[in-house]
């Protein structure tokens, strides 16, 4: 045999020698307990949250839609702009109601020509009305005298009943003028009322927070029914988020709950909130899974208002006035329904359940579950499977350096 190989023999036996060395030591084929992390039992504050998903909206947003139907000629607005109230936004193809204002303006002149004419007439018939009374006067006291005729006396009679007939028909008319110009007025001023509604004008300070038409498009007035959307124009300077929360959750929402608000679009920040509007009556939204089972999920909507302080730094971008919020956007709300300070805790991951590790409370409840389902009792086996759990929590033992469970 070779000296090599001797050589190698003996490197193999140390090899083993050692190997069997380190076994008995525990040094090899230890197993490797489970990784922990722990935390202290203390005194905590506690806080009870209801948790809902919504969309940010501003609190007061306009919808502008016409009072006039007509081409859009003139907008001087777009989507985002400021705009301040009495601004002029758009404008509306005025011709037509221009025509309209100028017919309604030339009655009302012809008929306040006629009512002159009738008036200058009427002095004329009260003046031959004044003659045929004195006439008759006259003839009266003659016919008593028997120096004329009754058939003279007739003829003066009549001739007054005619100026007086004359007389009344005058005034009829001239009153009748009057209405006719009370009411070319009245079409004069709705007229005029068209004209000036062919201009659209901003009803409140805001954003334009949509803008649905263009130039040239033809919208339709509020005259009969619901006129064109044309924009919508909403105070950013309030912005709250509004969410759905279920019925079970909704009894612990009050008003005034404050909230932490966490948006899609600055998902690295929370933002404050307080609760100011509480649904009273249920939105029952309906999937297609729902619907088909006539399950409805009855939802009440909550109002939070963002706290305009906890997002100051974000409106102040570039030397200008920003608005960080959109209408639209994705919001996560956790509404503070219930607090409570100096309370002895543990994290709830420390709090778990397990099996009943007692032997004999294994064997009955095994035989007890049994029993319940021959005899059909099934809720009752389910209770006895409930049964056989225990709830525990695990305390770290710093001085054994493993972790016990407590029941």
């Amino acid at each position: 045999m070779s000296k090599k190989l001797w050589w190698i023999i003996g490197v193999l036996v140390v090899l083993v020698i050692a190997l069997v060395g380190l076994k008995k030591a525990g040094v090899l084929g230890k197993e490797e307990g489970f990784k922990v992390s722990t935390d202290k039992v203390g005194k905590r504050t506690i806080v009870e949250t209801v948790t809902a998903n919504g969309k940010v909206y501003p609190e007061i947003e306009v919808k502008v839609s016409p009072d006039v139907s007509g081409e859009i000629t003139e907008l001087n607005v777009a989507e985002g702009d400021s705009v301040h109230r009495g601004q002029v936004v758009a404008r509306i193809y005025a011709d037509i109601y221009n025509s309209q204002r100028d017919q309604a303006a030339a009655v009302v002149n012809q008929q306040s020509a006629q009512v002159e004419n009738s008036t200058a007439a009427l002095d004329a018939i009260k003046a031959r009305l004044d003659q045929a009374k004195v006439t008759y006067d006259r003839q009266k006291q003659l016919l008593g005298d028997k120096v004329i005729s009754k058939v003279e006396f007739e003829t003066a009679d009549q001739a007054y009943k005619t100026a007086q007939a004359d007389y009344n028909a005058a005034l009829k008319g001239i009153k009748g003028g009057q209405a006719a110009i009370q009411s070319a007025q009245a079409q004069l001023q709705k007229a005029n009322k068209d004209l000036g509604r062919t201009t659209i004008v901003a009803p409140m300070d805001g954003v334009v927070s949509l803008l649905a038409v263009k130039k040239g498009e033809r919208v339709a007035g509020n005259s009969f029914n619901v006129g064109t959307e044309m924009m919508r124009i909403a105070d950013m300077d309030k912005i709250e988020v509004r969410v759905d929360v279920g019925e079970n959750d909704i009894p612990k929402v009050k008003l005034g709950d404050s909230a932490d608000i966490e948006i899609d679009a600055y998902n690295d920040r929370k933002f404050k909130g307080v609760v100011t509007q509480i649904a009273s009556t249920s939105k029952n939204l309906s999937s297609s899974i729902a619907s088909s089972t006539s399950s409805d999920v009855t939802n009440y909507e909550v109002r939070i208002r963002i706290d305009k302080a906890s997002y100051t730094d974000l409106m102040q971008k570039g030397g200008k006035q920003n608005f960080p919020f959109r209408p639209g956007m994705s919001a996560n709300v956790d509404i503070k329904t219930r607090k409570a300070n100096d309370i002895v805790a543990v994290p709830i991951l420390s709090v778990a359940t397990r099996e009943k590790e007692d032997e004999k409370s294994k064997t009955l409840a095994k035989e007890r579950k049994e029993k319940d389902k021959a005899e059909g009792k099934e809720d009752e086996a389910k209770n006895t499977a409930a049964d056989e759990l225990d709830v525990v929590v695990f305390v770290y033992n710093a001085a054994e350096g493993k972790v016990k469970r407590t029941v």
